[in-house]
């Protein structure tokens, strides 16, 4: 079995910068043939954060205008993910199939605009939840895997739990300055699957892929972001199992809708920098819209993930044992 692949470097409009992803292309013909195990000894293969598997349609159903997409780590299916998200509409967009309107995740369908500039904008699924527990509550507060630096690790216990779709988990952790940002580190993994007591809420929420995120809110709560253009500054790392991410945009999706509601504002508009520290620059946009509001708490109504991406490799993935 042959099939086409490309590489490329997500939130940046230079290469070798931005977040690495890998889109491999399935023909509709060969869609039952690549199982689930494949699909992930492949995903270790590219050894990237996140591969997708891009599911063409049939030549008779070629004008179709949505394209369902599988988004695998190294270690596991997951429901959906920024910076394949931004990657994959890049490509399909500027590269593959211009009249394609929605990319379909197992988390929903996302509806993708182009923008000037070869940039996308994303209309994200979501279905956020806040958590009841926060790491203070189920582990101690010397335990391993939590930063080694007191400031750190009293924000790492405090921050709150928050779901962007069921099965995508952040820890919203907030520290006070960029040189505390700086002092993040690799080198202490937390094994969210094997906590001393349950993190998650039980239900639905209970299964999930957790990490923290580390932000710094260059911008603040007062910034004018009515000004034509503004946007709220965010400085962002997300650091979990001994690596570290370039750019994570359904980290960056969950901390906009995280403030946004927390601070029960009608709408916000976000520019996440994420990945400087490791000389991988990343550029995130978000853009949320809510519902209500006085007494009666706000809701989020719409969720915008832009940015783009640039191709820097493409070639043939050859499978032995298949026909």
């Amino acid at each position: 079995m042959a099939l086409q692949f490309f590489t490329l470097d997500v939130f940046t409009s230079q290469r070798l910068q931005g977040n690495p992803l890998a889109v491999v292309t399935v023909p509709a013909a060969l869609k039952d043939s690549l199982t689930q195990a494949t699909k992930q000894k492949i995903a270790q293969e590219f050894n990237l954060s996140e591969t997708v598997f891009l599911h063409e349609a049939a030549e008779s159903n070629a004008g179709n205008e949505e394209r369902y997409i599988d988004i695998f780590t190294i270690k596991r299916e997951i429901p959906f993910a920024g910076h394949p998200t931004i990657g994959t509409a890049v490509l399909v967009k500027y590269h593959l199939h211009p009249h394609v309107q929605t990319l379909v995740t197992k988390a929903g369908p996302i509806s993708i605009v182009p923008q000037p500039e070869n940039q996308i904008r994303a209309k994200i699924p979501h279905d956020v939840h806040l958590h009841t527990q926060t790491l203070a509550d189920v582990v101690a507060a010397a335990a391993a895997g939590l930063s080694p630096d007191p400031q750190i690790r009293e924000a790492e216990l405090r921050a709150p739990v928050f779901s962007i779709v069921k099965g995508m988990t952040f820890v919203l952790v907030k520290l006070p300055s960029l040189e505390l940002l700086s002092r993040v580190s690799t080198g202490y993994r937390l094994d969210f699957d094997n906590l001393p007591k349950p993190l998650l809420d039980e239900g639905p929420w209970g299964n999930s892929f957790v990490s923290r995120y580390y932000y710094v809110d260059v911008g603040g709560e007062e910034e004018e972001e009515e000004e034509e253009g503004g946007a709220r500054a965010i400085r962002a790392r997300m650091v979990q199992g001994g690596f570290e991410d370039p750019a994570t945009g359904s980290a960056a999706s969950a901390l906009a809708a995280y403030l946004t509601l927390g601070e029960e504002k009608t709408g916000r508009r976000f520019r996440v920098t994420q990945g400087v520290e490791m000389g991988r620059k990343s550029e995130i946009s978000v853009e949320t819209t809510t519902r209500g509001g006085a007494e009666g708490g706000v809701g989020l109504v719409d969720l915008w993930l832009g940015g783009t991406a640039v191709v820097v490799l493409k070639g043939t993935l050859t499978l032995d044992g298949f026909a």
